[in-house]
């Protein structure tokens, strides 16, 4: 985690020249190395003692914390070989006003050996005046939660006559206290605004739309500050401001894509504004940079949803309409939605439409943006022109054929051939892809319609049969085997007998049975106990049983049934009737074949006689 804070200044780089005096003291941020040029002096006179005597010259003061007690030494390097830095500390725990006699105190002069000067492990002394040869005095002895003050100053005089920058690095076993190195302060990585240029060493690059652009420089806080609190960003036209936190941007401002900018980032402590932590600061630089949002014209096409083959459901996501890294991209069903930035498509990758065009914004997080269409294509299911459905007999097989020219095939029946064998009746699917979508198509093997034996006319010996159903022409039978086209048959003796029947697609036969009654074709109802009354009673068992006796006008003179047990004495309404030919019919249903109706016709004789 703490990797990430590298996108500061790993070498905090301090150019300015308030920091002159010991209350504007810049802070050191941890053990972090200090370059430095420091020009002039400050406003303040300060009371330096022990071996600074004569004054200030090219001066800055830095304070610092410490975090971890243990040894502390540094080292100051200037960059010039004949430039002389004298130095001082101060502490601990002192203040400006009050600063004492330093602890520890180098004026020493090496121009021409060596201008390295500070603290090591290995000198025994404290303080080194003026012209002495002795750069470095003895390390320090530092307990967490001191605090010190350290003064360099860039002498002029003799032979020193240069201003030249230093580079001070520390050492020892202690640490110095760093916001930025606390992870009980800064919770979150520090993030750099922008993204980084095409050149390490460049400046980060922050987008704008237009160049020059009005901008305001507080959008840029929440990103660089990552969730932590109690941290503060300012902005500045120079580095020396950021470093000291000078001449901060507080409103916006017109910026353009060649002046660079400088964010500082210092934490404020909310129990202790005093806390010298406060006053440390990391820096970063960056630069606008005109954006352009690349994007194109795109399309979509997507299988059609099961049972609507004109709609299918679309990831909006997937349309390929920019390769700009970081594009925010929102969806419109209409031109003028994507312009105002209203009815946006929600959610995006469960878009249900037929064939059409929809509309995405396609923005960086500059605001700058393109509109682009994308175009809906729902692909129809294709199916078998093939495949149709098959009529066979009832206990027959079919072979079911999808046809040639599908990626795969996956029958109800489980196999996955163009076609498969030996299925009865019954409703099948087979499930065709073509390129990436499916179609599921139903297909069925029916059975023939069977004929259906509609009635039975007997007339003495001779039977009609009236058939319906199934496929013209039929067939006929009384015994299974010999077969006629003609429903006729003649010469039928009195008795049980089967008819059978079957139809042009000569599947499964039907039949039915009959009974060819024992007709009685004379009475004499005289009372003599001879032929006296019909009785059919014999035919009870038939279904809806009825015997109906006509005159030869076709009047209805009696109708036996059940109630008198299906016999005829050769009376109308209880009176005897004349003497004469008479015609009766008998009707029922054959229970065993559908409740096919059966009629029996004839004439009967009747002689009444005293």
């Amino acid at each position: 985690m703490k990797k990430a804070i590298l996108f500061l200044l790993l070498i905090i780089s301090n150019y300015c020249f308030s920091q002159g005096d010991c209350i504007t003291a810049l802070g050191v941020c941890g053990n972090s190395s200090i370059t430095y040029s420091p020009t002039g002096v400050g406003a303040v006179t300060e009371s330096l003692g022990d071996c600074l005597s004569t004054g200030e010259h090219n001066s800055i003061w830095y304070k610092f914390k410490i975090a971890t007690s243990g040894t502390l030494t540094f080292v100051i390097n200037p960059a010039d070989p004949s430039v002389d830095y004298d130095w001082a500390v101060y502490g601990p725990n002192t203040s400006c006003g009050s600063l004492g006699f330093p602890i520890r105190c180098n004026a020493a002069t090496v121009i021409g050996v060596s201008p390295i000067t500070g603290l090591d492990m290995t000198s025994t002394i404290t303080s080194a005046a003026g012209g002495s040869t002795t750069p470095f005095c003895k390390y320090m002895d530092v307990v967490a939660g001191e605090t010190y003050y350290l003064y360099l100053d860039n002498f002029q005089g003799g032979a020193s006559t240069n201003t030249s920058p230093f580079t001070l690095t520390w050492g020892g076993t202690a640490t110095l206290a760093s916001p930025f190195t606390d992870p009980a302060i800064l919770v979150h990585p520090l993030v750099p605004p922008g993204t980084p240029a095409a050149n390490p060493s460049d400046p980060r690059e922050v987008l704008i739309c237009t160049n020059p652009s009005v901008f305001n420089f507080d959008v840029l806080t929440p990103g660089i500050l990552n969730g932590n609190s109690n941290f503060v960003v300012s902005y500045h036209y120079t580095q020396n401001d950021a470093i000291s936190g000078a001449s901060p941007i507080v409103t916006p401002i017109t910026v353009n894509t060649t002046t660079v900018y400088y964010y500082s980032v210092h934490y404020q402590d909310p129990t202790n504004p005093d806390n010298p932590i406060n006053y440390c600061r990391e820096t970063g630089r960056f630069k606008f940079k005109q954006g352009s949002i690349s994007a194109y014209d795109g399309s979509l096409e997507v299988c059609a949803n099961p049972g609507t083959p004109t709609i299918g459901t679309f990831d909006l996501d997937l349309a390929n309409v920019t390769l700009q890294l970081g594009a925010i991209k929102k969806y419109y069903a209409t031109l003028a939605n994507a312009q105002a930035g209203t009815n946006e498509i929600g959610p995006v990758n469960a878009y249900v439409s037929g064939n059409g065009t929809v509309y995405v914004k396609v923005s960086d997080l500059a605001g700058c943006y393109a509109i682009v269409k994308i175009t809906l294509k729902v692909i129809p299911p294709v199916y078998s022109s093939v495949l149709k459905d098959k009529t066979i007999c009832i206990n027959g097989r079919a072979t079911l054929d999808a046809g040639p020219g599908f990626a795969s095939y996956e029958w109800s029946t489980g196999e996955t051939t163009q076609t498969i064998s030996g299925v009865g009746v019954g409703s099948y699917w087979v499930i065709l892809q073509t390129g990436n979508c499916f179609a599921l198509q139903n297909v069925n093997v029916l059975p023939y319609t069977q004929p259906i034996i509609k009635s039975v006319d007997i007339s003495f010996q001779k039977v009609v049969v009236s058939v319906t159903g199934g496929k013209a022409p039929y067939k006929y039978s009384m015994n299974g085997t010999d077969w006629q086209d003609s429903n006729t048959f003649t010469g039928v003796k009195r008795g049980e007998h089967f008819v059978y029947v079957k139809d042009a697609n000569e599947c499964q036969q039907v039949d039915i049975e009959i009974t060819v009654p024992n007709i009685i074709n004379a009475i004499t109802p005289n009372g003599d106990g001879a032929n006296d009354y019909v009785d059919y009673s014999a035919l009870a068992n038939k279904a809806n049983l009825v015997f109906t006796v006509y005159d030869r006008y076709g009047n209805k003179l009696f109708e036996a049934d059940k109630f008198n047990d299906y016999k005829w004495d050769g009376t109308a309404s209880n009176k005897k009737i004349l003497t004469g030919n008479y015609w009766f019919s008998f009707t029922w249903n054959e229970p065993k074949r559908n409740n096919a109706p059966v009629k029996y016709s004839g004439w009967i004789l009747v002689k009444n006689r005293n």
